[in-house]
């Protein structure tokens, strides 16, 4: 299946030309004359709640962060733009408000004093961030600046969407970028000392460098967010208690506090609330408990940014080193490593990597005796560049930072001058400053890498504040419209399915027996799909990956590894097997989609996806994770359409609905198979996760197919026709 990046992301996440010397402040009000003597600390919340999602994870935020409240060594202050439609507490206003953050101990009101109401505010706008950040700095001078920024994230696309006034307003990385250096120019501040990511995927190498130069330390995730997350009440509170700490110690004190000291894990009554919510459990669950539960699947980490220069040499080293190996190495590492939530949607893998994992897994397959030195200098320069990191289990690759390596398709799609989204236009400090984006021509197009484009002075603040982001710009790819990885041939072949039976009933097996050829497998799958004799079409009703004998793990991450002759007399054994969703109440039929590989089954991870619809009408496009025991863990929204745009995982609430998507195999007018995606039955949260059910298969005419990939990310399949009866 071919990848086709979907237009609705450049609505989403467009770009706005803008120099630096284009943003304008708006206003700056006064602060109360108390507040002018200069603090210790100036924390700035740049709180874009105007989200169904989000608005109420932000304000419980904002209304932690009042459980501290200003002092007179440090002063916070909030920005915070609300949306009109979804949390409907504490008066449910809807415009844009400026807080001096006040201490109260009332977690459902904020009680902080109101400096300003905006009204309508596009937070999405980088003239909105600028002007927040003059404001703030000038009217509330200190030693070290703190800017948090929160919303959704999508990487190195950006985030902090806002739909009103603006229908898809977001900010991009260099418009993030410009801001700050706006806001530097205009107030005289030499940097922030911190600044954080309260998002999504922002732990990426790409985003890094483009507040490089503006701050010495940073937090963000290599994961989706959940609605848990950032401790506020807990490092604000170690903040207060101790003023003179530097950005280090609040970044590593952000890590360490992470989801374990949220005021929803830490406070009874706030657990007891959320826990009836996302797991309908009206017992009392003790902290520990719930942070175990929650920590599985996140992420987050500190930086130095002041040692970045340094790091991006390393980078770049190791870059310019996978240039002199066995590409099918390098594609097989691409292929396994530990990966993130997409904002591509789901015709193609995962492109947000760990580049640490990768790192390893390549050296491990490429036998070389400089990549793996230059792996090695990577490494010494990651300690130094992250300060604290923590994953769970569910992630155990991670390693703190993402690196964007796409298959052939998506580099094309973002990569030329005619992309709606362009790779380096969004992130032109780091196309700057590495030779990463260089490697990646390469790699797909054999393109020579010139270690002399680059500098990495860039990432530092004397020379990078005052960049023309303009001169790295240039599109990866010049008039090309295809790409694939030089030295792997998509040579796979696959023969006629032979079927130890053509009928069996529900409770039988059937073999499936096949001889695979081709040196670059990848992914093995078996796909199950029942005829519709109405509509004249397949529905897909199963599917999964093929576990190798060999299942190889690094970093607990696991791969396959095929021999010959496995590939050669290829056999699986195939079960009529459908899967149901239950909300306690309705059971549907749900396709169960494998999204990651385990040495068994306990190590896999499935999705549904979906359409989430909150009770006051919103909807999103939703993907419905399960682990490899077929239990729920969590929901996770997209801003755009089809699993595009910024991801957030979502908190359900009782009447919120999912309506299951179903995939069919249909044929268009050329006579081609097409997968189509239909709105199947809709399930209600009644308060419980929903549950997976499995049952035998409906008896009926099926097409079973098996799928190889190869490390180019194409396929190769073969469908074997079988009769199931009761």
């Amino acid at each position: 299946m071919s990848y086709r990046l979907l237009s609705r992301c450049a609505t989403m996440l467009a770009i706005v030309a803008l120099m630096a010397g284009a943003l304008l402040p708006r206003s700056v009000v006064a602060a109360p004359p108390r507040l002018q003597q200069e603090a210790e600390w100036l924390v700035m919340l740049y709180q874009n709640a105007d989200d169904e999602i989000l608005e109420g994870d932000i304000y419980t935020d904002l209304n932690e962060a009042e459980l501290v409240g200003s002092t007179d060594d440090v002063v916070i202050v909030s920005q915070f733009d609300r949306y009109d439609g979804a949390f409907d507490g504490d008066g449910d206003w809807t415009t844009t408000k400026r807080y001096l953050v006040t201490q109260d101990d009332d977690l459902t009101a904020v009680n902080s004093e109101e400096l300003e109401d905006l009204d309508e505010v596009d937070s999405g706008d980088p003239e909105a961030l600028a002007d927040f950040l003059i404001w703030a700095i000038t009217n509330f001078p200190a030693k070290k600046y703190a800017l948090i920024l929160s919303d959704h994230g999508a990487g190195w696309m950006g985030g902090w969407n806002d739909n009103a006034p603006v229908e898809g307003s977001s900010l991009s990385i260099n418009e993030i970028d410009q801001a700050l250096a706006y806001a530097i120019a205009e107030t005289g501040i030499e940097q922030f000392e911190f600044i954080g990511f309260d998002a999504c995927l922002m732990s990426q190498v790409e985003v890094l460098s483009g507040v490089a130069p503006y701050a010495r330390y940073a937090v963000a995730s290599e994961e989706v967010e959940p609605a848990i997350g950032w401790a506020y009440a807990q490092f604000l509170g170690q903040l207060a208690d101790r003023p003179t700490m530097n950005g280090a110690t609040l970044a590593k004190n952000i890590v360490k506090s992470y989801i374990k000291h949220d005021i929803r894990i830490q406070d009874d009554a706030a657990r007891a609330v959320y826990v009836l919510d996302n797991y309908g459990i009206e017992e009392e669950v003790s902290p520990q408990e719930l942070a175990a539960q929650e920590i599985k699947g996140v992420t987050l980490t500190a930086v130095d940014l002041q040692v970045m220069p340094a790091f991006m040499d390393a980078l770049n080293e190791f870059a310019f080193a996978l240039a002199y190996v066995d590409p099918a190495a390098v594609a097989r590492a691409r292929t396994y490593a530990q990966s993130f939530e997409s904002v591509f949607g789901e015709e193609a893998p995962s492109p947000y990597l760990d580049l640490g994992n990768f790192a390893r897994l390549v050296a491990e397959f490429a036998a070389s005796d400089d990549l793996d030195a230059a792996v090695k200098n990577l490494e010494k320069a990651s300690k130094k560049f992250i300060l604290a990191e923590m994953h769970g289990e569910d992630r155990p690759g991670a390693t703190g930072l993402t690196i964007f390596f796409p298959v052939p398709e998506l580099l094309v799609a973002v990569g030329t001058a005619d992309s709606e989204i362009s790779y380096t236009d969004y992130v032109s400090r780091f196309a700057g400053a590495s030779l990463w984006d260089d490697f990646l021509v390469f790699h797909y197009t054999n393109r020579d890498i010139d270690p002399d484009m680059v500098s990495t002075d860039l990432l530092t603040p004397e020379e990078g504040q005052a960049a023309d982001l303009a001169d790295y710009a240039t599109p990866l790819l010049e008039d090309v419209e295809y790409a694939e990885t030089p030295g792997i041939e998509s040579d796979l072949t696959l023969t006629p399915i032979e079927v130890s039976s053509e009928e069996i009933a529900v409770d039988e097996t059937v073999l499936l027996a096949t001889s695979i050829s081709g040196a670059d497998v990848g992914y093995i799958y078996v796909m199950a799909a029942r005829y519709d004799y109405e509509s004249e079409s397949f529905s897909i009703e199963d599917m999964d990956f093929v576990a190798a004998d060999d299942t190889q793990e690094l970093d607990g991450v696991f791969y396959p590894v095929w021999n010959d002759q496995d590939l050669e007399d290829f056999i699986f054994e195939w079960s009529p097997t459908i899967y149901a969703l239950s909300d306690g109440e309705t059971e549907a039929f749900a396709l169960l989609e494998p999204t990651v590989y385990g040495a068994s089954g306990e190590d896999a991870e499935y999705t549904v996806r979906g359409i989430y619809t909150f009770a006051s009408g919103q909807e999103r496009y939703a993907i419905m994770y399960f682990d490899g025991n077929l239990a729920y863990k969590r929901i996770v929204g997209f801003s755009g359409e089809n699993g595009t745009g910024a991801p957030r995982a979502i908190t359900p609430r009782a009447g919120d609905t999912f309506t299951i998507l179903e995939q069919w195999i249909e044929t268009d007018e050329d006579g081609n198979e097409v997968i189509n995606e239909y709105l199947g039955e809709t399930l209600t949260f009644q308060g419980i996760p929903f549950e997976v059910i499995a049952y035998e298969g409906y008896p009926g005419d099926y097409s079973l197919a098996i799928t190889v990939t190869d490390l180019n990310g194409s396929e190769v399949t073969e469908y074997a026709a079988i009769t199931v009866t009761e």
